[in-house]
């Protein structure tokens, strides 16, 4: 008796740790977000686009250390600084990008992979170049830049694109400014004002 109700005793409490343990388990991943073919081109230049920005600003940092090396010693910080933003900026559109995140369009998968693959290697070369010094990094060559326009083209092209990147990122920019001015719009809409409060007389203004 006592050993049957011992070993019920255990069951029950092998039981109940099983329950306990399932219960504690980490919940399922979340689904990737399925993208339409309208949505994907936006979605992309939201992960590219800061990426170009932050380019155009690294590259301009280049142009003026080579003429400041040309005139004797040159401070190599801005072209770090900029080449810092540079990794930073591949990091989060290799993450955006990322097909765990983000289910593509079929036709544009293989394109918008080999963009991603092309930022994580853009990323690691920058990392590696913001230890050089001013001597340098005007005489680096930058590795793999063909690949990654050609990438970048492929993506833009599945994507029904604009083939021009600055224009397709000035597009999205023009596109997003005026998806925040329409949502300032909305939240002014639905400030009312406070009937209590007396309304403030407008200070007189000579005529000019």
């Amino acid at each position: 008796m006592y050993k049957s109700l011992r070993h019920a005793i255990v069951a029950g409490a092998g039981i109940a740790m099983i329950l306990t343990l399932a219960s504690c388990s980490a919940p399922p991943p979340p689904e990737p977000e399925v993208l339409t073919a309208s949505q994907a081109g936006g979605a992309y230049l939201d992960a590219v686009c800061p990426v170009n920005a932050a380019w155009d600003q690294a590259d301009a940092e280049l142009e003026r250390l080579r003429i400041a090396a040309l005139r004797g010693p040159a401070n190599e910080s801005g072209v770090t600084d900029a080449l810092a933003k540079v990794a930073s900026a591949s990091s989060r559109a290799a993450a955006q990008l990322d097909p765990k995140e983000t289910t593509w369009p079929k036709p544009a998968r293989a394109a918008v992979a080999d963009v991603r693959r092309t930022l994580l290697d853009d990323r690691e070369q920058a990392l590696k170049l913001v230890k050089f010094d001013a001597t340098a990094l005007v005489d680096y060559s930058w590795k793999g830049g063909d690949e990654t326009a050609a990438a970048a083209a492929a993506a833009r092209t599945a994507l029904a694109l604009p083939s021009d990147p600055d224009v397709a990122c000035a597009q999205w920019a023009a596109l997003r400014a005026e998806d925040a001015a329409t949502e300032e719009g909305k939240e002014l809409a639905t400030v009312t004002p406070d009937v209590d409060e007396k309304p403030t007389p407008a200070p007189t203004k000579s005529k000019d």
